[in-house]
């Protein structure tokens, strides 16, 4: 006999046909009209001079949504919570039809502010219950949450007392799930504490230890039917600053064992709780992320690359629009951000976060590059494959009723305060939040078209209209695999959007999975699902709570792609039982039962065979001295004080073995550590070198300078905390005795008075004697404006002359150098050079005729202006030619740069107050911006503040706008096309071809590079290390690179190996590196800024 489901699914299906003309179906999803679908449930808010936003922070964050099938008809039905309105549930009776049930169930008395709502079996009798979370009221008795128990006729009762589940704290949402693994589904509560506890950052210390139980996070644990609040004793710590917004539940490390990450509002850091295995929880977020959003709403968990670990996306509210932002940006206090770091606070900023699983325990964050970082004041983050491609695209809602962060209105706020207090008057809260601007846009949709990409996607599937969006859940709400949306919205009817996709494509092919679970746990919550497709990975987590205050459906849907059948289908239920299912059709759902699970799962307690091993590193720790460039120069981009520390390799004493010298810092001695037989390193003192510490070392390089066949030491000073001119900036050259004994070789140099970027040898003249080349990186306190560079020749002895205005001109104020190299480009035996820096183009110097001529144009034939960080040689494909690598910021910033839209950076002293200017600039369909707030540029260059007395004109303001012809006149601009870290294949007299890396390689910055055979093929692979994590706020820190290791096929193609295989676990900000062959193989030292020393041995 055909089941009721199979009944609706036919009648739908008849339904379609004949109706289906009254639906667009020309866009993925369709917005069905409430006379459509029977849901007519408006969020609908009152405000008042007793209920509105000044009493209740949380006032317009809006209702949920819960999601599942309450009467066991195949058909998921719907619950919307209401916070002023009455909460209501609608039976799914198909086709889109909906009745509201709300009086006949039982839920018709809920009263209070109602938030997160929870569909599960929380007793165990295979019917879904509802779990609604309250808030808002003083009163703890109408905070009560509240448990209505399934009776198994479409009716409920509330139980929540009866079963110890009625918490009376400020409730966002609850999440049911077996922690310990004892079989029966525990629950996790996110509480939220009050407005009088979110601003005052200092008092904010004292706070951290206050604990209050109505505002904390709670595990209440599942003991025989009732429950036992265990949070201290299970170590799931929070405190009077926890604004828990969001929650998400996943097996993050892999070990069989469910993790927990709370979303914070305002100050307090999010937590990642992660399960022990023993019932408790060790909090580790800081050893786990680099960074998370300052105002974090809700979250989601999902394997975004299909590499089968759990990625997580967290919304924030910075816009995506320049208006937008300037109207949400005030000045940026670096010392601030600093002092609340230091204070336990972390590091947050204010975007969304893509935090990509690295397989290792470590997380990289990859919003920005993945275009997913601003999409204004958000709220539900969901990861869905709404297309059926085989990737899991992203949904967000958005919106708020009152936009207390407009600028303009906190000015107008803070001058009623100023009248207020001198006697002019007041003003009624209710007046005063009218005054409030409203964010009504479309809430976001992104296709996901592989490597950790997504493309906007708003207009063309459908979802371009205006609202005022809170929680939201994905459904397949008919049954015909396309994954549906519902979604609530405050002062407007709830949106219930039909998905296209099995209508649109043909192709793409879907397979769901229904779960048949253990006697306590009948939705088997916790199971993973892996189907495999062709070599293809899709994995899934079966944990409904999702979003923010939602729960989607216990039913998964994969999209497969064009795959018709799915080779196996691997389920891993809670309690480790695990099954296997061949060759399965696709286009059904699939019912798996845990009763039907022969095998056993293990956690993979063994390590996956990696490329290198973490080796013990020489004993030095970098420590950079306390210097903030921004008090110099406001405007700059990022740190420049902060380049070392640098490192170099030479067999210095003739024992055959490579030893190293590290640069230190400012008032930090530099050191020499020579190699042992044992391939360990031993600190030699070397009081000539050691002596000379007031300077910042940041280049050095072994070069023989007096033709006696022994490596000598030069020694670059750079930095930005030192005046002009000053004399720490004297490079030194130290002379080697042949048994690794140094000796300052006085007057060997030209004065040299300036900030070095790079030092490079080579013999330029072919007389036999080693020139050297000296890039100048900055002029402290005048960034951007370049400084001087030297070629120097060296006279066979090892005492050097200036040469570059008689060699190459143009080398002496070509730009903030930070990179070069020399190599044989035209294979006429003479070595020619390459340069790169900040805000410049790869410039070539050919040798000719005791000359290096500019050629640039030859060899570089693509728009080459960048951020270049450092410049790498190596033949790559095996033609025998040097091909480079050049590090660049990578794509992973606020900034989409391109040669049709660069980035650009316009500086003069606007002022005339002696100091240089620097206003970093973005394009905009062709127009320039400034890319800095109000606040920054004014308080920099105070004569704009007339012209700009209000926000809303300045986030509009192009560089016209804000600068006059007149006040332009004298100004350089200097630009970057692009951002990207490049492959430059070496053509010989053709020049180099522009080959792309692996998204990987654009993580973050690159600094340093080398290459070594990591697989043991012959074939040279690549190291890329980087980060830079002393940047201005806006930008964040840019954290995501932790070593990345690309192997090459031979022909100049890479793949990236991931972390948890490569080893590599570089999360400071890496400067240098060398390649040193030791008694115990090839490693890798990396030189760490203000941070110890790292060394990789390559596994044989």
């Amino acid at each position: 006999m055909l089941s009721r489901a199979a009944i609706y699914s036919f009648f739908a299906a008849v339904c379609l046909f004949f109706y289906g003309c009254k639906d667009d179906t020309s866009h993925l999803f369709t917005l069905l009209s409430s006379s459509r679908t029977g849901v007519d449930f408006a969020n609908t808010l009152t405000e008042t001079d007793k209920q509105n936003l000044l009493n209740y922070v949380y006032f317009y964050n809006g209702g949920g949504v819960a999601i599942g099938d309450i009467n066991g008809d195949g058909l998921p039905d719907i619950l919307l919570t209401g916070n002023m309105v009455p909460t209501r549930l609608y039976l799914n009776k198909g086709n889109f039809k909906f009745e509201d049930i709300t009086e006949k169930s039982g839920l018709s008395k809920i009263k209070g502010w109602c938030t997160g709502a929870t569909m599960a079996d929380v007793n165990g009798d295979g019917k879904l219950d509802i779990y609604i979370c309250r808030s808002a009221d003083k009163d703890p008795k109408n905070r009560k949450n509240l448990l209505f128990i399934n009776n198994g006729n479409s009716t409920f009762t509330e139980e929540g007392a009866k079963y110890g589940l009625d918490d009376d704290g400020y409730s966002t949402q609850a999440v049911f799930f077996d922690y310990d693994k004892d079989g029966d589904l525990d629950m996790f509560l996110i509480n939220h504490s009050l407005q009088e506890y979110s601003t005052g950052i200092y008092l904010s210390i004292y706070l951290r230890r206050d604990q209050q139980p109505q505002f904390s996070c709670k595990l209440y644990r599942n003991d025989n039917g009732h429950f036992t609040d265990v949070s201290k004793q299970a170590g799931i710590t929070s405190n009077v600053l926890t604004f828990g917004l969001g929650v998400a539940v996943s097996d993050v490390n892999n070990d069989g064992w469910p993790d927990i990450y709370v979303s914070n509002d305002f100050n307090e850091p999010d937590y990642l709780f992660m399960n022990n295995g023993n019932g408790t929880f060790t909090e580790k977020l800081s050893q786990s992320m680099d960074e998370v959003p300052l105002n974090s709403m809700g979250s989601d968990f999902a394997d975004i690359n299909n590499d089968g670990y759990p990625d997580l996306m967290t919304l924030d509210m910075l816009p995506e629009s320049n208006h937008a932002q300037k109207m949400h940006s005030g000045s940026e206090s670096f010392n601030k951000f600093q002092f609340l770091f230091k204070s336990g606070f972390y590091y947050q900023f204010s975007r969304n976060m893509l935090q990509k699983n690295n397989g290792d325990g470590t997380f990289s964050e990859i919003g920005q590059m993945s275009g997913v970082s601003n999409t204004d004041w958000s709220w539900s983050a969901l990861f869905s494959d709404f297309d059926n491609d085989g990737n899991k695209d992203l949904f967000v809602t958005n919106g708020y009723v009152r936009d207390f962060n407009d600028m303009d209105f906190v000015k107008y706020q803070a001058d009623v305060a100023m009248g207020q207090s001198i006697g002019g008057g007041d003003r009624s809260k209710k007046s005063m939040i009218e005054k409030m601007p409203s964010v009504v846009i479309p809430n976001y949709i992104y296709q996901n078209v592989g490597n950790c990409l997504f493309t906007n996607k708003i207009k063309d599937w459908g979802l371009d209209q205006n609202s005022i969006s809170s929680g939201a859940a994905y459904v397949d709400l008919n049954n015909d695999g396309g994954m549906d949306l519902v979604v609530n919205n405050i002062n407007q009817k709830a949106f219930i959007y039909k998905n296209n996709a099995t209508l649109l494509d043909k192709q793409n092919n879907w397979l769901k999975v229904k779960f048949q679970g253990s006697p306590k746990n009948t939705f088997g919550i916790g199971a993973k699902v892996k189907v495999y497709c062709k070599g293809n990975l899709y994995y899934q987590e079966q944990f409904p709570v999702r979003g923010f205050q939602s729960s989607v459906d216990q039913v998964l849907n994969f999209g497969i792609g064009t795959h018709a059948i799915a080779d196996s289908v691997v389920v891993i239920w809670p309690d480790d039982k695990m099954q296997k299912l061949l060759s399965v059709k696709a286009k059904q759902t699939l019912t798996v039962k845990w009763a039907d699970a022969p095998l056993k799962w293990h956690a993979d307690t063994v390590k996956h065979n990696q490329y290198f091993k973490n080796t013990k590193a020489p004993g030095f720790v970098h420590k950079e001295n306390d210097f903030n460039d921004f008090n110099r120069q406001a405007l700059m981009p990022n740190y420049l004080s902060r380049q070392g520390p640098c490192l170099a390799k030479a067999d210095i004493n003739g024992d055959g073995r490579e030893d190293i010298f590290i640069g230190g810092a400012k008032d930090q001695p530099s050191r020499i550590y020579v190699q042992q037989a044992d391939g360990s390193f031993v600190y030699k003192p070397e009081p000539a070198i050691e002596k000379d510490s007031a300077r910042e070392t940041v280049k050095a390089q072994f070069i023989d300078v007096n033709n006696d066949g022994k490596p000598d030491l030069y020694v670059a000073s750079g930095g930005y905390e030192f005046a002009e001119h000053d004399t720490v900036f004297q490079d030194h050259i130290y002379i080697n005795d042949g048994k690794g004994n140094f000796k300052l070789s006085k007057g060997a140099l030209p004065a040299m008075l300036f900030s070095k970027g790079c030092v490079k040898a080579a013999d330029i003249n072919g007389d036999g004697a080693m020139d050297i080349f000296v890039g100048g990186r900055v002029i402290p306190g005048k960034y951007p404006v370049a400084p001087q560079s030297m070629l120097l020749l060296n006279d066979g002895k090892g005492h050097f002359t200036d040469a570059t205005r008689k060699i190459c001109p143009a080398l002496a104020n070509i730009g903030m150098v930070t990179d070069g190299v020399w190599l044989d480009l035209n294979g006429d035996k003479k070595l020619d050079l390459v340069v790169v820096g900040e805000w410049m183009p790869i410039k070539v110097f050919i040798n000719q005729n005791g000359k290096l001529i500019d050629e640039s144009a030859k060899y570089i034939k693509f728009p080459s202006t960048g951020l270049w960080n450092k410049i790498y040689a190596a033949d790559l494909n095996g033609d025998g030619r040097l091909d480079l690598v050049v590090g660049n910021i990578g794509l992973n910033t606020q900034f989409k740069i391109s040669p049709q839209q660069p980035l650009s950076i316009c500086y003069k002293d606007f002022d005339k107050n002696g100091t240089i200017d620097p206003v970093l600039c973005y394009y905009i369909d062709g127009v320039n911006y400034p890319a800095i707030s109000r606040d920054d540029l004014m308080d920099q260059i105070p004569m704009l503040k007339k012209k700009f007395l209000d926000y809303a004109p300045y986030a509009d303001a192009t560089m016209a706008d804000v600068f006059t012809p007149e006040q332009m006149k004298g100004a350089i601009t200097l630009k970057a096309e692009t951002a990207e870290t490049i492959y430059l294949e070496n053509d010989g007299s053709n020049g180099f071809k522009l080959k792309k890396l692996p998204i990987e390689a654009q993580y973050s910055p690159v600094y340093t590079i080398v290459s070594i055979d990591a697989n043991h093929d012959g074939k040279p692979d690549l190291v890329l290390a980087g980060n830079n994590a002393w940047t201005r706020i806006k930008f964040g820190r840019y954290k995501a690179n932790h070593g990345i290791l690309l192997l090459n096929d031979g022909k100049g193609n890479f793949t990236y190996v991931p972390q948890y295989k490569s080893g590599f676990n570089l999360r400071d900000d890496i400067r240098s590196a060398e390649t040193i062959n030791t008694a115990s193989g090839q490693q890798i030292i990396f030189g760490a800024n203000d941070a110890p020393l790292k060394a990789y041995t390559l596994n044989k």
